[in-house]
């Protein structure tokens, strides 16, 4: 972790210290509180170009807050606007300054070029994007669209007009929806430099981070209760079968988060690699998930599903992000791919090492 990622995971430490996040699952709300305050410090643009009135940090520091954000068992829009929108926006050089805003690929909505009476050119939308995560708590949708000569990107406001969003909620109790175009005008709209794979990939490393945060929680809260809690005069952890369960549980989740640090290095530092270490990111995270999730309320009993405790936050988040941006069998796909055809080296992918050279003795 660099020095800067620290400070800022000491700074959001500091925040969640003095903002309320709520524990009850499903939640009513984001915690809204806390996000304006991450928004007031300047964290929901971290790694948006200084020239984009961004902060010009890197991703891994942009990650390292979702990271302490997810911990705590928060609910904000992190991943869609300050690591998709926020990013996606910021690249074509238009900031998104007082707003909060989700991200949506619409492959299959139509675009054509209006003139308005000003001279201007006005981009039109038509058809619909599905699952779109807080398509109702945020203001404006950054739209990945195809153009005649490449993608788009595009801003619409989503009380505009000719925009309608379905009022729905992912298992976690969070808006997740499908928005409807019909000749929806964007407020804005450019060239984009990024497609459909980028957006993808980068959404797959941001909910690979958030899972391995939320397996962690589950992991601390279940070895603490498995501590205090005394069954048959001594407390859970000192049975052998429940040693076993958490020793499992700690070997997945140090597992996840090894992963995904791989991955966010080598988006970084090796563009050349990133593709092959998200796609073993997403693969172990996903896979992990619901092992995780299981152990935590295996051990905690009926308390862990009540809906004030803690630990049904992290837990519903495992099983609700696990398919965000690619399911595990998608990413598998994609990582023998980069190993059969594009020359990632496994022991690489398996260790996050170079891999040895060979040498003439070994080699004959």
């Amino acid at each position: 972790m660099s020095d800067l990622a620290a400070e800022l995971v000491a700074a959001t430490t500091s925040i969640l210290d003095r903002v309320p996040v709520g524990a009850e699952t499903p939640p009513t709300s984001i915690d809204t509180e806390l996000w304006t305050a991450l928004a007031d410090s300047g964290f929901t643009d971290l790694d948006v170009p200084d020239d984009a009135d961004g902060q010009g940090a890197d991703l891994e520091d942009a990650l390292a807050v979702l990271s302490t954000v997810t911990a705590a068992g928060a609910i904000t829009p992190y991943v869609e606007h300050a690591l998709l929108a926020s990013w996606l926006a910021g690249a074509v050089g238009h900031p998104l300054e007082g707003i909060t805003a989700t991200i949506a690929v619409a492959d299959a909505v139509d675009s054509r070029l209006d003139r308005t009476a000003d001279g201007a050119d006005r981009l039109i939308l038509n058809g619909i994007v599905s699952d779109v995560v807080h398509a109702t708590s945020a203001d404006s949708v950054v739209v990945l669209v195809p153009g005649s000569d490449g993608p788009l990107v595009a801003i619409v406001d989503l009380r505009g007009p000719g925009v309608n969003v379905a009022d729905g909620t992912d298992l976690l109790g969070v808006s997740f929806g499908d928005i409807r175009f019909d000749e929806a005008a964007t407020d804005f709209h450019a060239a984009s430099p990024f497609g459909t794979a980028d957006v993808r990939l980068r959404g797959a490393l941001a909910y690979s981070t958030a899972l391995a945060a939320a397996a962690r929680t589950v992991h601390d809260l279940t070895v603490q209760y498995a501590s205090e809690r005394i069954q048959f005069g001594r407390p859970l952890a000192k049975f052998q079968a429940i040693q076993q369960r958490l020793a499992v549980m700690a070997a997945r989740t140090t597992m996840m988060e090894t992963a995904t640090r791989v991955a966010a290095e080598a988006t970084s530092h090796d563009p050349g690699g990133a593709r092959a270490a998200v796609a073993a990111a997403k693969v172990v995270t996903s896979a992990y998930a619901d092992e995780v999730a299981a152990a935590g309320h295996q051990i905690h009993g009926a308390i862990g599903f009540t809906a004030e405790h803690r630990l049904g936050r992290s837990t519903t988040a495992l099983w609700t992000w696990r398919d965000r941006h690619g399911t595990e069998a998608e990413w598998a796909d994609v990582l023998a791919e980069q190993v059969l055809d594009g020359g990632a080296d496994p022991w690489d992918i398996i260790t996050g090492t170079e891999a040895p050279e060979a040498s003439p003795e070994s080699a004959r």
